[in-house]
């Protein structure tokens, strides 16, 4: 997903920086606190206090500001409920409007529009195949899944188009078809367009419009739906930290505690009661290093999450019994190696590689991947192991491509824009130039990769490499990763974010695939360094069909709810399309809302 935001370098501020320290985003809990196995500082859990002060009240309390919770929120109320809403950062939205703004919700208003039939069947198939390969069987009843995840993908099915049409109703989120294409090119295909018969439809994107009646983005999303809360005088609360859940003497949720700043600028604690139910929203923990290199088992660089995204529910949660799922889980990308260094939240990721005379390489010079294929899928090529050297061969891929490239497709990143050059792009007039530039800039960079270099061969390999990429360019047919043979990889040379362009790729391109183009012979060929990162990690708390927090038991934790990138993803290790994960945050923090809002009142 193309990220909509004003990046923030570490260690360092700017006008967009937001003027809270981390000491005020994660104030200590009490005296004497301990350091978590889970890189968190750890306080006595808070439980059973019968003669606790309550400093605020409501029926229903939401963590988190973005998709997930603010349609917990809106939902809760429209259950008659009241209303706190949360938020650890001093502003609102959350990862969610930094995102390209897409929410995948299948059988939508839009297909069915368009006549477009979105059986439960087929749907069902797509997402069970593509998230858990290792299981399905399509002659089972729950396609070879645990009847838990089977049940979240079915009511996921079932409440995703009631959703958009019940905010539509509500006056609370205008959505409309999501293309990033022109009116007369297709509705975006989804990411899995590789399995033979279970896919083939388009218009399950939707995005939010804007008053003008063009698509917006994640900002867009987050307006209309904080201006819904704000219609309706929910008590939102920024910069409030929650610390810990508060339970009865039977083990029920009834509240929790929270910290923010008072008007001396010291801390101030707050017991906040839950009449109903807590719902969490509160975004994965991409910002959180300790948690990245104890749970992800494969190697990352950061991540888009903002800089608040470091995991509370997983020690909030685990507190409380909460089981947990998915926790090596991520939406993927790749970026720019520099700017993964350079910034705590990623400020773009590379969709999709532009250009057609272009392709990517490992640390050998040798391509590994169908270049046009989804940014997720994509990256999980960085973490192929090579048990014969011990080493991440593709942890670092490189751009290569050559001055035609450059001229048609300048503007669209990582390509710079005419007549501008970017420190992060290398450049050699032969091979063996571009190769000791790259090697210069891996040396530099070391104490970041573990000293990743290239291989001595480099260069003599890109000859070869060149050679055989040209020969499927020219032939129209990639024998090695069917660069071309999909939709999704056709569709998407037809967008690249950046100034418009009198040109497109296929009028440039005279050959039958249009995706390749045979490089250049000779120089002068430019390469940029793309690492491996993630849009949010997605694990946490495992959640059943009506989004209530499981313990180990498989048992509700009462009054305890959860959505969206904080819980363990019901897309598991797969990003179905564009807007999978708004899609579903939309979703299950409606069901959260309106189920916690059912809840019946707890006993102190």
């Amino acid at each position: 997903m193309q990220w909509n935001s004003t990046p923030t370098r570490k260690n360092k501020m700017s006008k967009n920086t937001p003027r809270i320290s981390r000491r005020n985003l994660l104030v200590a809990g009490a005296s004497g606190v301990a350091v978590s196995t889970l890189g968190f500082a750890a306080t006595p859990q808070s439980t059973k206090t019968p003669d606790r002060k309550w400093d605020l009240e409501a029926d229903v309390v939401v963590v988190g500001s973005g998709a997930a919770g603010a349609s917990a929120a809106l939902f809760a109320h429209e259950g008659a409920s009241k209303v706190i809403l949360l938020e650890k950062a001093p502003f609102f939205g959350g990862t969610s409007a930094k995102s390209g703004g897409a929410y995948w919700i299948p059988n939508n208003f839009h297909m069915k529009e368009k006549g477009l039939a979105d059986s439960e069947k087929a749907c069902l198939t797509y997402m069970a195949r593509y998230s858990y390969p290792h299981l399905y069987n399509p002659d089972h009843e729950t396609l070879g899944l645990p009847q838990a995840t089977f049940n979240q993908l079915k009511t996921f099915y079932a409440e995703a188009s009631p959703t958009i049409d019940k905010l539509k109703a509500m006056k609370a989120l205008d959505s409309m078809r999501y293309s990033i294409f022109a009116e007369d090119v297709p509705d975006q295909p989804d990411y899995g367009d590789v399995f033979a018969g279970s896919v083939g439809l388009r218009g399950r994107a939707l995005g939010p419009r804007q008053p003008n009646n063009q698509l917006g983005l994640g900002a867009e999303l987050m307006r209309q739906l904080r201006a819904a809360i704000d219609a309706r005088g929910i008590d939102v609360r920024l910069a409030h930290r929650v610390e810990r859940l508060i339970e009865n003497s039977k083990g029920q949720v009834i509240g929790l505690e929270a910290s923010t700043l008072g008007p001396d600028d010291n801390p101030v604690r707050l017991n906040i009661r839950a009449r109903r139910g807590v719902v969490f929203g509160t975004g994965g923990y991409t910002a959180n290093k300790h948690l990245r290199t104890q749970f992800q088992v494969n190697p990352v660089f950061g991540g888009c999450g903002i800089p608040t995204c470091e995991g509370d529910f997983i020690r909030i949660g685990g507190a409380l019994g909460a089981q947990l799922g998915n926790m090596g889980g991520a939406w993927r990308a790749q970026t720019l190696l520099e700017e993964a260094i350079a910034y705590a939240s990623v400020p773009r990721e590379i969709w999709v590689p532009p250009g057609d005379s272009m392709f990517l390489v490992n640390k050998y010079g040798r391509r590994i991947v169908n270049e046009k294929r989804n940014y997720h899928d994509r990256s999980k090529v960085h973490f192929t192991w090579d048990p014969s050297t011990a080493n991440y061969p593709n942890l670092l891929m490189f751009m290569i491509y050559d001055q035609r490239t450059a001229d048609l497709f300048a503007g669209h990143p990582p390509i710079p824009a005419p007549g501008s050059k970017e420190s992060y792009v290398l450049q050699g007039r032969t091979f063996d130039e571009l190769a000791k530039a790259l090697d210069q800039r891996l040396a530099s960079l070391a104490t970041h990769t573990g000293n990743l270099r290239l291989d001595p061969g480099f260069a003599e390999e890109m000859h070869r490499t060149l050679a055989r990429f040209n020969g499927f360019a020219n032939s129209g047919k990639d024998s090695d990763y069917k660069r071309g043979d999909f939709a999704y990889d056709r569709d998407y040379m037809f967008f690249y974010p950046g100034p418009p362009r009198t040109d497109t790729p296929h009028q440039a391109n005279d050959k039958d695939n249009f995706t390749m183009y045979p490089l250049a012979n000779q120089g002068p060929y430019y390469a940029v360094i793309l690492a491996p990162v993630t849009l949010d990690t997605n694990g946490g708390p495992v959640i059943d069909e009506k989004s209530r927090v499981l313990n180990y038991e498989d048992q509700p934790i009462a009054g305890l709810y959860g959505a969206g990138n904080c819980i363990a993803s019901p897309a598991h290790d797969a990003y179905w399309a564009a807007g999978a994960t708004l899609g579903t945050a939309l979703t299950f923090g409606r069901l959260a809302g309106e189920n916690a809002a059912r809840e019946p009142i707890k006993e102190v």
